[in-house]
């Protein structure tokens, strides 16, 4: 797994457009080109690693909240900043985002199988959260029946990621989230149906957190905490910030077993390995 990748030529295109356009400009055109983060989008990193090489690749495939700067500048800058002091991954990790904005399970499957993402790009780890939008689009269906079928698209995600695959020691890792939840109390429930559903029906996965969920979970309203949401199902900052320490704490899981002890909302999959 610990396939060392170097990206001589990416690094130095982002270091001629930090001398042409600034940082801030060159970092948001690296990312652009071809949704690969060697910047932490105002996390204080450099934007490209001085050593020019990454061990890991993490593939992150979703909708809106996946494509989100915030969230994936955070993720990134917990994979790969040295200073923080409960990182356990190893060498560094370049992540490759597929935010779909606006795309369902249904709409992003097609795309995961046709672009190959995942064990075709070479990923170490792949990290899956879809399904906001089907709850949105779909609030009039039975949630029994939607929920069901989202899971199936998962499931093929997470068979498509991993190409056939099935060798622990060459595989990718797959770590597939659950929705957070909304401002609508009744759409709340039913992503919550939705986790639920995925934590015991997903296959061939390492790591399931809904973790998501329960951190911009209000108790006293139902719903999403409206300090944490910008909108009916998009977080702010704050919101954000959560979601991407859920993130990394699912990949820590695999080099730190101890999470699963020490977080609630995060569960060993069937395929589970610990990679130490």
């Amino acid at each position: 797994m610990k396939n060392c990748r170097h990206h001589s030529r990416a690094c130095l295109a982002a270091l001629a457009l930090i001398l042409v356009l600034g940082a801030p400009a060159a970092a948001l055109a690296y990312a652009n080109a071809g949704q690969t983060l060697d910047a932490s989008d105002g996390m204080g990193l450099n934007l490209a690693r001085e050593q020019d090489a990454y061990s890991y690749l993490c593939s992150t495939i979703g909708d809106s909240l996946t494509d989100s700067n915030q969230l994936q500048g955070i993720f990134y800058s917990r994979l790969n900043d040295p200073g923080f002091v409960y990182r356990s991954i190893p060498g560094g990790t370049q992540v490759v985002r597929h935010g779909m904005p606006g795309g369902t399970t249904g709409s992003i499957l097609p795309v995961v199988r046709s672009e190959d993402w995942g064990a075709g790009e070479g990923a170490n780890f792949v990290m899956i959260m879809a399904g906001t939008n089907d709850l949105d689009y779909n609030q009039g269906d039975k949630i029994e029946d939607l929920a069901a079928a989202m899971v199936s698209n998962i499931q093929a995600m997470v068979d498509d990621v991993l190409g056939g695959n099935h060798d622990p020691a060459v595989r990718p890792s797959v770590i597939v989230s659950g929705v957070p939840a909304f401002l609508d109390p009744t759409l709340t429930a039913r992503a919550k149906y939705y986790n639920n559903l995925l934590r015991t029906s997903l296959k061939r996965v390492d790591v399931f957190t809904d973790a998501a969920w329960w951190d911009l979970y209000d108790s006293s309203t139902g719903a999403a905490s409206r300090d944490l949401m910008d909108d009916l199902k998009h977080p702010n900052g704050d919101g954000f910030y959560r979601i991407a320490e859920d993130w990394f704490e699912g990949v820590d899981a695999m080099y730190n077993p101890k999470r699963f002890s020490a977080e609630n909302h995060l569960y060993k999959g069937d395929w589970y390995r610990q990679l130490y």
